[in-house]
């Protein structure tokens, strides 16, 4: 048996903590916009599971192993003497300018392109790719 394919205990809250800096610890936060309680985050991690058991917004996560894949996904490091902050790369409800999509288009010579940007940015960049595909047929 391979100890990386066992999946640990959902009431170990210390799990992983040898990769930690001294001093840190791990914060899980609610990255699905679904969710009625999206943006908050867990510092025990036994509480952020029960969180993907208990909301209807995460009923795909029914195994421990795809909780633990989102667990791991979602994760990131944080100093328990600092103020609280927002997760990584996550996407305010209120301002749709400082949200970050990624998204794809088709490049002049016709491939598809991903990409990052604002929804600004990306109808930006859309429009520009219609517009090269107007020309394209003149």
């Amino acid at each position: 048996m391979a100890a990386n394919n066992t999946v640990p205990s959902e009431i170990d809250d210390e799990v992983d903590d040898a990769l930690l800096p001294s001093g840190h610890r791990w914060a899980y936060p609610c990255k699905l916009p679904a969710c009625p309680e999206y943006g908050k985050s867990w510092l025990l991690r036994s509480n952020f599971l029960l969180h993907l058991q208990q909301h209807e917004a995460h009923m795909a996560t029914t195994t421990p192993a795809a909780r633990r894949a989102i667990e791991i996904e979602w994760r990131y490091i944080t100093d328990p003497h600092l103020p609280p902050r927002a997760a990584p790369d996550f996407r305010s409800r209120e301002d749709p300018e400082e949200q970050i999509w990624t998204y794809s288009i088709r490049d002049i010579t016709g491939r598809m392109v991903g990409r990052r940007g604002t929804q600004k940015q990306m109808e930006m960049d859309m429009a520009m790719a219609e517009r090269r595909r107007q020309e394209e047929k003149k």
